[in-house]
């Protein structure tokens, strides 16, 4: 991973792991004659999962470490945009309660009853309680303004959308630093230790920058929270196939995101769960094929123009679906993307952009909602863009560079731009003049977009982009019981080896390529299950 911030937006960009081994497990190694460090509670991973489940450990008056290879904390976590919760007090308080068993089988119902229903109402049940326990410690809540089951920081919900967990995140962690849990940053966990008894004792890991080995003795558990195989495309292509094919670029989850502690899982017998299913954004625009990278942030400008509901086509130049900017369109134009030929769609549009983007974005709700363009006036920029280390703080930037390498192609003439998108050029040109023409009457007699989203494309020079799923988590992961313990292929606890979300799997069911938000979202899923985790490993003798 590149920070260079001289160079452009691409600074947190990357190449996907691909190589032959990168979806080979990952073996054990015996313990050692002497440990460098112990703790009850080893965590493998600082995001949401692994600074709650540390704290819990410690609030139990037990030791804990959290091991984690970047030189930040907070993870992905830190970049959510919400806290999904069920009944907690805040939320009864004010006259919002759920059924839990009605919520876990309405999750499992949404997972086509791939998922597993005690391990979804268990964490609807913890995902309150998580908030209650923040609440204890003095954090401020409020009630999620969107009208879904969740929370956030309190005075956060004006900011840019995705800045709103990393006050989460920084809270926890101070939490921890003030009740005495480790942190061992810009560390590389390289190998679970098992020992003769086939319990996990420990972890083997690298100091970095300066390359030395050290052990970690778990004398509790390993608690293993590093997120999922996103950026390891060897892994999707093996356990998650659809997903390999169906999206085009990363856009939550870091780079760091390699699926190490999954290989670490399956080295030591642990069964899978939720093959091939992630959640997934519009959005996925195809940068690897022009050499750029696979992450790419949601904030960044040129994700942003294509997200927006312009014209979209298939590679036979067939529209497909309605165009719209409510909230299903999160969960529906993914899919719908993805079922076309070729798995992709292509994204079409004139030189009016700026002007016409925001007509047709200003509905936008939940804030200042990561389909907005982002300008330098909105409040949360520099949180949003971590000093311009995941994007640019202006929305043209993104859109620019995607220019210039190529991935938004412009053409001066509609036969051009076909050319450009590798389309047949009687079969587009003549798409886009029956577009101008619903344009023109304002009804759409194919799919009834609204009238205000059918904007013409007749000014030159135009533009076009293909364009996919953009991957949040995936769902394949180690398979886990209700809480949180590894569990082998004959559904049995691995002894002393927990996961969280997202290194943990079956969060939204099997074969759900993608899959919308998920049971609890992405920052709720991580941190609810961390918590869980870490209560049920002190707890057991």
């Amino acid at each position: 991973m590149s920070v260079d911030k001289k160079t452009s937006q691409f600074r947190m960009g990357n190449k996907p792991l691909e190589g032959p081994d990168d979806a080979e497990p990952i073996l054990p190694v015996a313990p050692p004659e002497k440990w460098d460090h112990e703790a009850d509670l080893v965590v493998v991973g600082c995001g949401g999962g692994g600074l709650a489940g540390a704290l819990v450990a410690a609030d139990k008056g037990f030791t804990s470490i959290i091991i984690e290879k970047m030189d930040f904390e907070g993870g992905t976590s830190q970049y959510a945009g919400a806290f999904y919760a069920y009944n907690s007090r805040l939320q009864i308080k004010e006259g919002i309660e759920w059924d839990v068993n009605e919520v876990a089988m309405g999750n499992l119902f949404e997972t086509g009853y791939t998922g597993d229903i005690h391990m979804f109402r268990n964490m609807i049940k913890k995902s309150g309680e998580v908030v209650d326990w923040m609440e204890d410690k003095g954090f401020e809540w409020e009630i999620e303004k969107g009208g879904y089951p969740a929370v956030t920081p309190k005075g956060t919900y004006d900011t840019i959308g995705l800045t709103r967990m990393t006050a989460v995140m920084n809270f926890l962690a101070e939490k921890g630093k003030e009740k005495g849990v480790k942190f061992m940053i810009s560390t590389q966990v390289d190998a679970l230790v098992k020992d003769s008894s086939g319990r996990i004792v420990g972890v083997k890991a690298t100091v970095n920058p300066e390359g030395k080995t050290i052990f970690v003795k778990a004398k509790k558990a390993v608690l293993m929270a590093a997120g999922g195989m996103q950026h390891n495309r060897s892994l999707l292509k093996k356990y998650a196939p659809s997903v390999h094919k169906g999206v085009g670029s990363v856009s939550m989850s870091l780079p760091c995101n390699t699926g190490e502690c999954f290989r670490m899982g399956i080295g030591v017998g642990a069964d899978v769960a939720g093959l091939d299913s992630c959640t997934c954004f519009e959005g996925g625009i195809d940068l690897l094929e022009k050499g750029g990278p696979w992450f790419r942030y949601l904030y960044s400008g040129d994700v942003q123009i294509s997200r927006a509901p312009w014209l979209h086509l298939n590679k036979a130049c067939k529209r497909f679906m309605m165009m719209d900017n409510n909230l299903a369109q999160y969960m529906l134009r993914p899919p719908a993307m993805g079922a076309q030929p070729g798995g992709r769609a292509y994204v079409v549009f004139d030189n009016k952009y700026e002007e016409n983007i925001w007509k047709i974005q200003d509905d936008v709700i939940f804030g200042t909602s990561c389909k907005r363009p982002l300008t330098t006036d909105v409040a949360g920029n520099k949180i949003a863009t971590r000093d311009e280390m995941l994007c640019g703080k202006d929305w043209h930037e993104g859109v620019k560079e995607a220019i210039d390498l190529g991935a938004i192609r412009v053409a001066d003439t509609l036969e051009e731009l076909a050319e450009k998108l590798e389309l047949d050029k009687v079969l587009f040109k003549q798409a886009i003049e029956t577009w101008n023409k619903y344009c023109d009457a304002g009804e759409d007699p194919e799919f009834d977009t609204p009238a205000r989203f059918l904007i013409p494309i007749k000014h030159a020079p135009y533009y076009g982009l293909k364009v996919a799923g953009s991957m949040g988590p995936v769902g394949t992961g180690l398979r886990v019981s209700p809480d949180m313990e590894v569990l082998d292929e004959n559904q049995k606890p691995i002894p002393g080896l927990y996961a969280a979300f997202f290194t943990a799997g079956g969060s939204i069911g099997q074969g759900r390529t993608p899959m919308g938000f998920g049971l609890l979202g992405g920052c709720s899923m991580s941190t609810t299950s961390g918590y869980t985790a870490a209560e049920h490993a002190v707890s057991k003798k």
